[in-house]
């Protein structure tokens, strides 16, 4: 993808050069136009060197030649202004032409995102809520900021948005398909305590879960995300996720019928354990006290239970990790939880939870069988949501 990169004069201005990095290493071309008080902050040299383009700043300079404005517009498939100050926004919505970021961006008609960062008390101002609001009228996607510790010692909301988060943004700024779609989603394992210091789980790391809503808050969504202990490691998620942390399956069972009159569809990529212990022990039970042997009961069966209660109102979508006959077993999974769609990795010695490397077929109530041609979850998570999309069209039209 070709894309601008505007940074405007703030302190964050040195994040910039790690976000033009990150894009240049992941085969992105990147030209960097900067306003004439970013280069108060960092030298136009160091996004030369990162881009090996020429860095425009005022708007009688040329980066591409005569009227550059105009070829940038023309050139580019999205535009990112990062960050961006309260004085860079409130010249984009009002329209003024005073730099060669301004004077481009009023040339440029596709996806535009921006990153606002400044002092809290600066972003709560209506002033700077109304130039928000008027950006996004004409379409372009205000990320962040967020809460945290600014560099003049104070805290609030006012920080740059996570690199992370933004690289992922202005990546999909072209497959916004799940707009305004509300999808309730379950990740991780769950733990079944014996005692406060013992617990039955299994190996799920809840990454498949993390990156089923990133994808989904990416692409447009309204994410809910109920995950097992310890499933919160990968990092920040978009604001556009809401986070549930449970611990049993009981606890996810509550946490998703909370939650699922709301939802569109429903993905259950969570490892819920089967079993729970007859009961639970207030204080340790220390081991030459214990028995060789445990009372155990059976979880409830979440997804059986929903898709028994909205088979046909609402996606419904399920994960199955099996070490043989894995369509075979998909194929019954999806008949009997009345699921439209189930996604079925091999798992045994050579792969499993918490593995980089992936597999998995994708068992559909309409179209039959798809393997993944991928080599990691990153690479699979795309093609799960592209899929579950169709599904989504072919029932609401």
């Amino acid at each position: 993808m070709r894309i601008i990169v505007g940074v405007s004069g703030g302190v964050a201005a040195y994040k910039a050069a790690a976000l033009v990095s990150t894009l240049v290493q992941r085969g992105h071309q990147v030209q960097v136009l900067l306003t004439p008080g970013a280069t108060q902050f960092i030298a136009p040299l160091t996004f030369e060197a990162l881009t090996q383009r020429t860095v425009g700043i005022e708007t009688s300079d040329q980066p591409m030649g005569p009227i550059s404005h105009v070829q940038l517009a023309k050139w580019a498939d999205a535009m990112a202004v990062v960050p961006a100050t309260l004085g860079v926004l409130s010249r984009l919505a009002g329209g003024q032409a005073s730099d060669l970021l301004c004077l481009t961006y009023l040339s440029f008609t596709g996806p535009v995102v921006v990153a606002p960062a400044m002092e809290p008390r600066m972003w709560a101002h209506p002033r700077t809520q109304a130039h928000c609001d008027v950006l996004k009228q004409d379409g372009v996607r205000v990320c962040g900021p967020v809460a945290g510790h600014l560099a003049s010692g104070s805290e609030g909301v006012g920080r740059l948005i996570d690199l992370e988060i933004l690289v992922g943004e202005i990546e999909h700024v072209h497959s916004r398909d799940f707009v305004g779609r509300r999808i309730l989603i379950t990740g991780g394992s769950t733990w079944e305590h014996f005692d406060p210091v013992r617990a039955l789980t299994n190996p799920s790391t809840g990454r498949m879960g993390f990156l089923l809503a990133q994808e989904a808050a990416y692409r447009g969504a309204s994410v809910t995300y109920v995950h097992g202990p310890r499933a919160d490691q990968f990092g920040p998620l978009p604001d556009a996720v809401k986070r549930i942390a449970v611990v049993s399956a009981d606890d996810m069972r509550q946490a998703v019928w909370d939650h699922i009159d709301d939802a569109e569809i429903y993905v259950s990529s969570a490892a819920v354990s089967d079993f729970k212990p007859g009961g639970t022990a207030t204080h340790k039970l220390h081991k030459e006290t214990l028995g060789r042997s445990w009372s155990m009961e059976l979880n409830p069966d979440i997804l059986q239970e929903i898709g028994d209660r909205y088979q046909g109102q609402k996606i419904l979508v399920g994960f199955a990790a099996e070490t043989d006959e894995v369509v075979e077993s998909a194929s019954r999974k999806l008949t009997k939880k009345h699921l439209d769609l189930v996604v079925a990795n091999p798992v045994g010695r050579s792969e499993g939870f918490g593995d980089r490397s992936y597999a998995a077929e994708l068992v559909s109530r309409v179209g039959g069988s798809q393997t993944l041609s991928v080599r990691t979850k990153e690479e699979a998570v795309p093609l799960i949501w592209d899929h579950i999309g169709t599904i989504y069209r072919e029932r609401n039209g």
